[in-house]
């Protein structure tokens, strides 16, 4: 890590010197009456501080797909290499976290503005459902190498402030907008201080957004946003290209061009930046996105629209929450169904939704399940109406609740069934009434598990 170019070892942080930092920026905001008591109180809220903490979130996808199988099959009992790793610096706890939560309330409407933005796979299927194609067009789907840690703290402040506006983001939201100065400075703050805490030695990132830090995907999408749009605007054939959408720094295109034109775009985006390349695959009948495989299936041959499946990656195992495990019935009833919508909104073709939803079922049984349980609920989400599914979800209204919170014990059933038994002795007294309107919601927090006792969030 010592001769990283993103990285380098300092001495322990005065992290009561970057909680001065920003505290001084929001006292000047607070004299302008930039923010309302919840906001400020918020901000401000006195908390003991510790430095970021950084762990790897191995890329198993990326290894060698034989090497994979292997594995899987009990050919080869450790890996002979170690997985390329995605850091992710985590900011919880650290000064630069809630004045991260601010910024980002503000920069999320930038990114939700841009015109090749993909919310989730939701919007992403609305989006290809909603065109028809020329029958021999071209699938291409981007990757961005490395794109956090890949830019430098200067492009991304300037990005955003060629992109940040007060004035036009304040009729989208509540909050006062902080001015442009304000935002750059805080986001500046934000950057230059990710500290973090790795073998017992204190380290910086120099380079890049830190993943973990909450702001850092928007002020990302801003500066890749620029570097699309000057790749696209230098491509002399890019009225052929009917789609562009991106989420975050995975990309999809649809091409009405041959495939040496679709090399010569990725060639002007690789010579953009000199950090940050493109990888890319082109197909003539399918690709990957997201969770879909997109294909040129039955739909495809009558209406020109793209058929649309659930993509499963080669080293999902299929490790379903065990029925027997300690956890309430609720919870097993909610993944199944959770599961089961998730591949019925992927899915275009009812033929393959039936084979995907009996896959599932066979994988449950493999796991505990008994289809006394599994095929009504399988059965229940097969009648619901996919559009539903696919249609934007509102922000909902929460009603404030009480909610009791415990912790599950198999041994221990129906608690809410009883506390709603025995409800009258609660109503009917004087002072419990006030403070109990209506009948709680029942939650329960998780035990403590092996991996909690054998692991530690401080990598040595």
């Amino acid at each position: 890590m010592l001769n990283s170019p993103h990285y380098e070892e300092v001495e322990q942080p005065n992290l009561h010197e970057i909680d001065n930092a920003i505290m001084k920026i929001i006292g000047e905001m607070k004299m302008n009456s930039m923010f309302d008591k919840e906001t400020i109180k918020y901000l401000t809220s006195g908390q003991t501080y510790r430095v970021g903490r950084l762990y790897l979130l191995p890329k198993i996808h990326k290894l060698n797909e034989q090497l994979i199988t292997n594995v899987r099959h009990g050919a080869c009992n450790e890996l002979p290499i170690m997985p390329p790793g995605r850091p992710i610096i985590s900011q919880i706890g650290t000064p630069a976290e809630r004045i991260g939560h601010y910024c980002d309330y503000f920069l999320v409407p930038i990114v939700r503005m841009q015109n090749t933005y993909i919310k989730d796979t939701s919007d992403f299927i609305n989006k290809i459902e909603s065109l028809k194609l020329n029958p021999d067009c071209l699938l291409i789907t981007y990757d961005v190498t490395s794109m956090y840690t890949n830019m430098t703290f200067d492009e991304i402040l300037n990005a955003v402030g060629r992109s940040y506006n007060e004035h036009t983001l304040q009729s989208q939201l509540e909050l006062n907008c902080p001015t442009k100065q304000n935002m750059l400075d805080l986001l500046k703050i934000i950057l230059e201080n990710n500290y973090f805490e790795f073998n017992g030695k204190h380290y910086r990132q120099r380079i890049g957004a830190a993943m973990g830090a909450v702001p850092s995907p928007e002020i990302c999408d801003i500066r890749m946003y620029e570097i699309t749009n000057a790749m696209m605007s230098q491509f002399q054939y890019r009225e052929k290209i009917a789609f562009h959408g991106r989420y975050r720094d995975d990309g999809f295109i649809i091409y009405n061009g041959t495939v040496q034109e679709a090399n010569h775009l990725f060639e002007i985006g690789n010579a953009i930046h000199d950090l940050l390349k493109f990888t890319y695959e082109i197909s003539e009948t399918e690709m990957t996105f997201l969770d879909t495989t997109v294909f040129k299936g039955n739909r495809f041959s009558t209406q020109n629209v793209l058929d649309i499946k659930t993509h499963m990656k080669k080293t999902k195992n299929f490790q379903y929450l065990h029925r027997e495990s300690a956890h309430p019935t609720s919870v097993f009833k909610g993944f199944i169904k959770g599961e089961c919508y998730r591949l019925l909104r992927n899915t275009s073709d009812n033929s393959v939704l039936d084979s995907a939803l009996q896959s599932f079922n066979d994988k449950l049984m493999l796991r505990g399940y008994c289809e006394t349980e599994t095929i009504p609920i399988i059965q229940e989400v097969k009648h619901k109406n996919r559009k539903d599914l696919l249609k934007p979800k509102s922000a909902k209204q929460r009603k404030e609740k009480h909610i009791l919170v415990t912790k599950f014990d198999p041994r221990i059933k129906g608690i809410k069934k009883r506390l709603m038994k025995n409800w009258k002795l609660i109503s009917e007294d004087s002072l419990l009434k006030t403070i109990f309107q209506s009948a709680p919601m029942i939650a329960y927090k998780k035990h403590q598990n092996l991996g909690d006792i054998l692991t530690s969030s401080i990598v040595y």
